[in-house]
């Protein structure tokens, strides 16, 4: 602060050079910025996964699990009874049998009911209840302050594995609660949880276990509790028959990750099985570098697919599987799915049960190697990419390429503050003058049109359960109000400086002070928004930053060329907050879930605006900020931007 307020021969001379090579370095650092990201990756910048606590000591245990019967007994149990009666035999009821007669162990329901924010549609019940079951395998040496959670949903999650039942993982729980009741090097209780309704049941659990209030998730109290959860592992497993490598989901809620060690632990106790094992959807040219001894090579085009995989997903903020649910309470967790490699052909039962017991013994020996810590996960990373299941990018080496993208529009923040308060002449008459003449704009003009631009995003704060309301009394879905009433907030955005135009009852002289003013006050408020948000969630402040800071600075230019000015404008149209975050949305389809844009654009407008009543749903009951923070602070920046390139 000394430097801008102090003499003014010191910051003049720090002015001549900003406004004269400004605009160079403002170009060289954005472009290094963006090179520099893509370049983590590559092996000469990217660092291999490694154990960092000692105590985890992955897979140097015996298995106490030497076939496969009593899984596929369990399996074939459990199928059956899917099989009859359209699957309502297939419920918590059993589940809870087979726990507490079957297996011995002590287990227990919970009912929850889940209140709609909104309504979804006009016959669907705006309450739904769901059962829980969970149960306990108590150590037998230990004093039970300490626990594990493995859970399972009673259905796979996702739209696409909607009504399909996660027998696999819940035939697994069996097994692992069979092996709790009477080994007695367990030093952790073991926690059993099945959850109904996918999520929903997982955070009705969640928050009773901790005694947290939710004001749409209602569950019963629960019976009783195990000891300081340490870490989680949630199963999910489509068919049995198919598995030959398993795939893990780590991105919690709000983009929180857990620790990277127990990746790790699971990644090495892989190889030691000489099993396959990957990130969800890992892009790789070679998937043979599995084994204990060999190094994984570092492939640099598939690492920054995997990586933009990567933070895409986190920066949703929203969680991708049960697991991102423990991350809120630091409880280290992630989701392993099983998957099958399509050039394996091999299914013969032979393979198939030694996949099986191989999968089993894999998270027998995680839990083990948890079991033997003396203290919660620290040793490791909590804020890392991921560009590939054996290599990782730190913070450390991340957080450059955002601070170089962000640069231009510091640059140009101290270029304008040295522009309107820097003045040769340092009569005292004069600065007094020209303080008066800064206050009087910034209360006459500039804090007016900033205070509209924030009641657009205070309007789409507070006004979503208002916009259905109104969409139910037109006969719209929810669906239909929620993304034409945000529509229409935007529209209302864009013809805003026309509107002020025809209210003003007064032609306004233009003010150079006064425009530098505005134009200083946008950035700036840029410029904190996303660098705060990049300590919270680095992928969504990352995916804002390299799209606004060059768009930020082209709205704050003047260009006399009508030309040019359409351009500008046409820029800032399509750098609308709604437009910009559903073309990623469609990117991300078309690169990472085969969706064929050109082929199905009949299709788009219906599958963003069902993505967006999801991600507003998700965002209203899990209390996740993403949906917020756009709109009451990204949304007025865009809007004061829009009304800054009419001036």
């Amino acid at each position: 602060m000394s430097l801008l307020n102090g003499d003014s021969d010191k910051k003049l001379k720090l002015y001549e050079p900003l406004e004269k090579f400004g605009p160079l370095l403002s170009l060289v650092g954005f472009i290094a910025g963006v090179v520099y990201f893509c370049l983590l990756p590559h092996q000469l910048l990217v660092h291999g996964t490694y154990i960092s606590e000692n105590a985890l000591l992955p897979g140097l245990v015996s298995s106490d699990i030497f076939s496969t019967d009593a899984i596929f007994n369990f399996y074939d149990y459990l199928k059956n009874n899917y099989e009859t009666n359209g699957g309502k035999n297939y419920n918590a009821d059993l589940i809870h049998h087979i726990f507490s007669n079957q297996l011995k162990i002590e287990s227990y329901t919970q009912s929850f009911n889940l209140s709609y924010p909104f309504y979804a549609s006009q016959d669907e019940n705006m309450v739904k209840t769901g059962k829980n079951v969970y149960g306990f395998g108590r150590a037998q040496r230990a004093d039970g302050t300490e626990s594990i959670v493995v859970s399972a949903p009673l259905f796979l999650t996702g739209k696409k594995n909607k009504q399909t039942p996660n027998l696999f993982g819940v035939a697994q729980l069996f097994i692992l609660a069979d092996l709790a009741k009477n080994r007695p090097y367990w030093a952790k209780d073991l926690i059993f949880v099945v959850t109904d309704m996918g999520q929903i049941g997982m955070q009705a659990w969640i928050n009773s276990y901790f005694e947290t209030e939710s004001e749409f998730i209602k569950g019963e109290n629960l019976k009783t509790r195990g000891g300081s959860i340490q870490a989680a592992l949630n199963l999910e497993f489509k068919d049995i028959n198919n598995i030959n490598k398993l795939e893990m989901k780590l991105e919690g809620a709000n983009g929180k990750l857990p620790n990277l060690d127990l990746f790790n632990t699971i990644i090495r106790i892989c190889k030691s099985l000489q099993f396959q094992c990957s990130l969800e959807s890992e892009i790789s040219e070679n998937n043979e570098y599995h084994y204990y001894y060999n190094k994984a090579p570092v492939q640099h085009i598939p690492g920054i697919l995997n990586t933009i995989n990567m933070m895409f997903k986190q920066s949703t903020g929203v969680p991708n599987s049960l697991n991102g649910y423990f991350i809120n309470h630091r409880i280290e967790a992630l989701t392993i799915s099983g998957s099958r490699i399509a050039s394996e052909k091999n299914s013969k039962r032979s393979h198939q049960k030694q996949n099986v017991l191989s999968t089993i013994r894999i998270i027998e020996s995680t839990l083990r190697s948890v079991n033997n810590l003396l203290e919660r996960f620290h040793q490791s990373f909590f804020f890392y990419l991921l560009s590939s299941s054996h290599h990782y990018i730190s913070i450390g080496m991340y957080m450059p390429s955002f601070g170089l993208l962000i640069l231009p529009v510091l640059i140009k923040v101290l270029t304008l503050w040295f522009s309107i308060f820097l003045k040769k002449d340092s009569n005292d008459e004069k600065s007094t003058e020209l303080s008066s003449s800064i206050m009087l704009n910034l209360f006459k003009s500039i804090i007016p049109k900033f205070l509209v631009s924030g009641v657009f995003g205070i309007v789409l704060y507070f006004g979503t359960s208002y916009f259905l309301m109104f969409g139910k009394k037109m006969n719209l879905s929810a669906k239909d109000a929620l993304i034409n009433s945000y529509i229409a907030v935007m529209v209302n955005i864009l013809g805003m400086p026309i509107i002020l135009k025809t209210l003003s009852t007064r032609k306004e002289h233009r003010n150079e002070t006064s425009e530098k003013l505005k134009k200083l006050l946008v950035l700036l408020s840029l410029t904190i928004f996303v660098g705060t948000v990049s300590l919270l969630n680095f992928s969504l402040s990352f995916f804002i930053a390299i799209f606004y800071s060059p768009i930020s600075l082209l709205a704050v230019q003047d260009f006399s060329n009508k030309f040019l000015r359409l351009l500008q404008q046409i820029a800032l149209v399509l750098s609308c907050p709604l437009i910009y975050f559903s073309f990623l949305y469609l990117a991300y389809l078309n690169f990472y879930e085969n969706f064929n844009i050109l082929r199905n654009y009949d299709q788009m407008f219906q599958l963003l605006s069902e993505k967006f009543y999801d991600f507003v749903l998700l965002s209203k009951i899990s209390s996740i900020w993403t949906y917020d923070m756009i709109n009451l602070f990204l949304v007025p920046i865009w809007s004061a931007l829009w009304l800054i390139s009419f001036n």
